[in-house]
């Protein structure tokens, strides 16, 4: 994450040139890594599409540069548990950042995660949605790229056959290594796996703090 105000300043600089969103250093979401069915707790590590896997929480920059991740989830547990329980949120909380991170309507409101507005009402809200949409497709994109160079990452490469932990330890292989070659502008090589983007369950988001902030980033930069 960027940690410096010259880096968060040239992020939001980044992301605003790419979706024209504001005050954005960050788009989040989770992916699944389908593995074997453990021989304890077997039932937790199945997902939402009914296989075993874990469910890897990651953020991006514009470059598709993995620059946060928790892999430590199985597949049934919900991206919004894992943001509520993870340490790059609390790094939001003591004021690490001052600024926000992109996310589905799957997620909480907060005053440093802002979700799309769920029904729109007004010409700045639906500006603010398409420029959310624009602009958090960067994270869609960059598992796409990690699982194109890494095919034992997506479904289609089958499971890994090993337990949790070591899935782990090869999925974060995976992602530094993916992050090498974008430092480096390493090519991926064939087609680009098109990450599904499912149907996200709307969360009743009327937390007051993050209702204040979007309608202040609507009412300034969108109406």
């Amino acid at each position: 994450m960027p940690n410096t105000a010259i880096d968060i300043n040239r992020a939001m600089q980044d992301f605003r040139r790419t979706g024209n969103f504001p005050r954005v250093i960050g788009a989040i979401d989770g992916t699944h890594i389908r593995i074997k069915a453990p021989e304890e707790n077997e039932e937790i590590y199945v997902n939402r599409k009914q296989f075993h896997s874990l469910n890897v929480q990651a953020v991006c920059d514009t470059n598709n540069k993995i620059i946060s991740y928790d892999a430590n989830y199985p597949g049934s547990t919900h991206d919004s548990f894992i943001w509520c329980h993870c340490s790059l949120k609390q790094r939001f909380l003591a004021g690490h950042f001052g600024d926000a991170l992109l996310i589905h309507s799957g997620y909480p409101l907060e005053p440093f995660l802002m979700t799309p507005v769920v029904h729109p009402t007004t010409p700045g809200e639906e500006r603010y949605n398409q420029s959310h949409r624009r602009t958090r497709c960067a994270v869609e994109r960059t598992f796409g790229i990690l699982k194109s160079r890494f095919r034992c990452l997506h479904e289609s490469g089958g499971s890994f056959q090993y337990d949790p932990e070591e899935t782990v330890k090869i999925a974060t292989s995976c992602m530094l290594l993916h992050n090498y070659c974008v430092d480096r502008r390493i090519p991926y090589v064939g087609d680009l796996v098109q990450e599904e983007v499912p149907v996200q369950p709307v969360r009743d988001n009327t937390q007051v703090p993050g209702q204040v902030v979007r309608q202040e980033i609507v009412r300034h930069f969108f109406s």
